[in-house]
């Protein structure tokens, strides 16, 4: 194999800031993946998933605590200081959007489209695969909304499409379900 093609791919072109950063930490993260995966091969799931909870409880303590902010009291509210929270936090150099936020009766609906999303980038997977962003997203949505408990007692978070299984982007539907309907 010569030098040239020795060269990673993304640095033979001019890249944005933005795109280089994406790119770096695409690749180390599937590095830090492919070695947890032959360290601890039946524990990737559980241990992305608990690290991304872990992760999320950090970033909502920190910010109330350091901020002295109070948590939203709706559903819009949360929803939107997530995706804030990933944009800044999380995955700052992917693309986020709320695709969706509705109220469905009694219950709450929103999905959050994640497009270049470095967790995905360059990982093959057959079924969505960010337990790390599923578990960070469910774990920030069960502090903020813990506040509300007595009206809503099922909170969902699923990875419905991924990059890493051929989607065009990582989406995450969040659903809260009213208890009168339990």
């Amino acid at each position: 194999m010569s030098k040239q093609e020795d060269v990673i791919p993304w640095w033979q072109g001019n890249l944005r800031k933005k795109q280089l950063m994406s790119a770096f930490f695409s690749k180390t993260w599937n590095k830090l993946g492919n070695r947890i995966a032959a360290m601890f091969p039946d524990h990737v799931r559980d241990l992305y998933y608990s690290a991304g909870r872990l992760a999320g409880l950090e970033a909502q303590r920190e910010y109330f605590k350091i901020g002295k902010r109070k948590p939203p009291s709706h559903f819009k509210g949360v929803v939107e200081l997530i995706k804030m929270t990933l944009e800044q936090l999380i995955v700052p150099f992917g693309d986020i959007k709320i695709a969706k936020l509705q109220k469905l009766w009694q219950d709450e609906e929103a999905i959050f489209e994640i497009g270049d999303n470095p967790y995905a980038a360059g990982h093959e997977s057959e079924e969505p695969s960010c337990y790390f962003l599923k578990g960070f997203i469910e774990a920030v949505f069960e502090y903020l909304t813990a506040f509300d408990r007595t009206e809503y007692e099922k909170l969902m978070v699923e990875e419905e499409t991924c990059m890493s299984a051929g989607g065009k982007s990582c989406t995450f539907k969040i659903t809260r379900v009213s208890s009168r309907w339990l």
